[in-house]
């Protein structure tokens, strides 16, 4: 269900999200840390969830210095509740297909690092691990065996 969800927000929203993928990609290259900038975000203007009525969400992606137990790069999805929708109703897994799709399978993968209840809904945070890089050199090595 989540992939198909995720397949759904890919095709609905293809342009934002083609471009929050630039925009994380250029999070990757900032100089954080020593010497740098503290951190640096980038986010999606909100949009309404695709099967869940009266319920908008909010994607955000920061990075921080790396510090051990910390990821540098973090996917945040906030699922807000409308005042007049019962929260007891809400897919709330819609979040993992919002996280999935917003993150760019070439470059990240995702894991889960929990959430938290909010006034208005719930947030869920994502830990982004950027894959390595294969050279040229390195797949026709790995392709000879």
């Amino acid at each position: 269900m989540i992939t198909a969800v995720a397949r759904r927000i890919q095709t609905t929203w293809a342009a934002e999200l083609s471009l929050f993928h630039q925009q994380m990609h250029s999070l990757a290259w900032q100089d954080i840390g020593e010497g740098g900038v503290e951190g640096a975000a980038t986010a999606m203007a909100r949009k309404a969830s695709c099967i869940n009525h009266g319920v908008s969400v909010d994607v955000v992606c920061f990075a921080q210095r790396a510090a051990p137990g910390h990821a540098p790069f973090m996917l945040s999805v906030a699922m807000h509740v409308h005042p007049q929708r019962r929260s007891l109703d809400v897919y709330w897994e819609e979040a993992d297909a919002w996280a999935q799709a917003a993150t760019n399978h070439e470059w990240f993968t995702m894991e889960p690092r929990g959430g938290l209840e909010t006034v208005d809904g719930r947030i869920y945070h994502y830990a982004l691990v950027q894959k390595p890089q294969v050279t040229q050199e390195a797949q026709e090595g790995a392709d000879a065996f």
